[in-house]
This record gives structure tokens, sequence and C-alpha cells, in this order.
């Protein structure tokens, strides 16, 4: 999916979204699904955040920064941890953990007045269980009681799997479409959403 932390951080890009007065977001401290947990990281974290931000497999359709230095990767990873634990924000950021272990994130990329756009990354060791689809389904109903009435997500056009994510979850390709210049490629982007 195309979870775009330029937006996120204003470094390169402006959000999609129009500027409306936005919803606060207003997060649990934890969620059980059947078998995840989303709750807030803890420090203990940080490096398994480094590790995916760093992670070829993840930074090829998950829209984040080249670091330059691990200074940079860190500063990005203790931010979100920061919004993570702030229960009453302006970010979604919840880790997904499995059995205690922190295996991906959702969060957004952008909020404007009841529109939310989330990205969501599950760690290459633990992909193909559905274990994106099952935390995606339950964000979606947290932001219905928040009262979001749309949600929206990207997906790069090589990058099925993120697409089958959001299609088990209700979401339908919108009509736009666009091409994102990301490390040197330009590649074809799709948009979702889904009504709640």
């Amino acid at each position: 999916d195309v979870y775009n932390i330029y937006k996120r951080y204003n470094l390169k890009m402006e959000p999609n979204l129009k500027h409306k007065k936005s919803l606060p977001i207003k997060k649990k401290d934890l969620i059980k699904t059947e078998r995840l947990e989303l709750k807030p990281y803890s420090e203990n974290d940080i490096d398994t955040l480094i590790g995916m931000l760093t992670n070829s497999e993840i930074t090829k359709f998950f829209m984040v920064p080249e670091f330059k230095t691990i200074d940079e990767v860190k500063a990005v990873a203790r931010k979100l941890i920061e919004f993570s634990q702030i229960a009453d924000t302006k970010h979604l950021e919840y880790g997904i953990y499995l059995d205690g272990n922190n295996i991906g994130f959702v969060n957004d990329c952008g909020i404007d007045g009841d529109e939310i756009e989330i990205g969501y990354v599950i760690s290459p060791n633990y992909k193909g269980n559905g274990y994106a689809t099952e935390a995606v389904k339950v964000v979606l109903k947290e932001l219905k009681e928040m009262g979001f009435h749309r949600v929206v997500a990207g997906f790069f056009e090589d990058n099925q799997a993120s697409y089958r994510v959001m299609t088990k979850c209700g979401f339908h390709l919108t009509e736009e479409s666009e091409y994102e210049e990301y490390r040197g490629k330009k590649m074809k982007c799709y948009n979702c959403e889904i009504l709640l």
C-alpha cells in the first residue's frame, strides 16, 4: 500500500486530501482481534520499527524517505512511537502485535474532516497469513466509531497483495489513479475507498 510518510512529515509532498477541520483521533489503549493486538508501541519496539522502515521489501511499495543516516530513521521511529502513545491526537498510529511481537502497523497518512487516508505494513516474515486484513478491518470499525465516513488507501500497480487486503476489507477502486515518483521510478498508484 502507499502509506506516504512524505505526506505525514511534509517532507516533499502535500496530502491529497483537501483542508477541512479534521476529526480528532481518540484511540483505545488496546484493540484485540482473533489473533492480534493493536496498541501503542513501547520504547522496546524502536529496533523493530527501524528494521521495517529500512527493509527493502517493505520500502519497495511503502513510501518512506531514503534515510541518509541511522539518526534520521531513529527520529522517524521515535515520532511513530510518540504518535502511538497519545490517546487524543491528530494521528492514527497502532502497532500490530502477534504473541507480544510487533509485526507491523496501521496509521494515517492524512485526515480531512471526516475522511482519513490509511496505510499499513506487515513485516515480510509474517505476510500471507491475513494479518493485514484482520488489523485493517478492526481499525475501520474503530474509525467509524470515531465519526469518520470515508476511508481511502492507495496501492502501487505492482502491489496486488495490498489491493487484495483492501478488497477483503470492503474497499472499492475509485476513478482516481496517478503516477507517483518514488525512489527514482515513476509508478502508477490506484486509489481505493470505503464509506463507513
